[in-house]
């Protein structure tokens, strides 16, 4: 018996070639479930040169900042320079000014000690 559902199975099972109609309809099916073809995109064609001139324009931005802030601190660091140099100045012409005063202060002494030496 065991032998009799043995091929009673194996004839169940057996391959078999589809009809047409079964094909057709399998075939419709199929292809009705695909996912449309997508549409070309025009604007994708142009990102491509917008990012290009966004990066080169982000690039010219960062340089063009770094180039003005150089500039800025060069200004910065001569106005300390020509600040400086003004009170070099100010300071020799103080420092002129005291040692005229204590060059007459010896003159003077020195030519009164010279008088009272020849007076006496």
């Amino acid at each position: 018996m065991s032998k009799d559902i043995e091929s009673q199975m194996r004839a169940a099972l057996r391959a078999v070639a589809p009809s047409e109609e079964f094909t057709q309809k399998l075939v419709a099916n199929v292809t009705s479930r695909l996912p449309a073809p997508p549409k070309p995109r025009r604007f994708a064609a142009g990102l491509r040169p917008l990012a290009w001139w966004f990066s080169a324009s982000l690039a010219a931005s960062v340089v063009l900042a770094v180039g003005v802030h150089q500039h800025l601190q060069q200004q910065r660091l001569q106005q300390s320079g020509l600040e400086a140099r003004r009170e070099v100045l100010e300071a020799l012409r103080v420092t002129s000014q005291k040692l005229n005063l204590a060059y007459e202060a010896v003159k003077s002494q020195s030519t009164s000690l010279t008088d009272a030496q020849s007076g006496a």
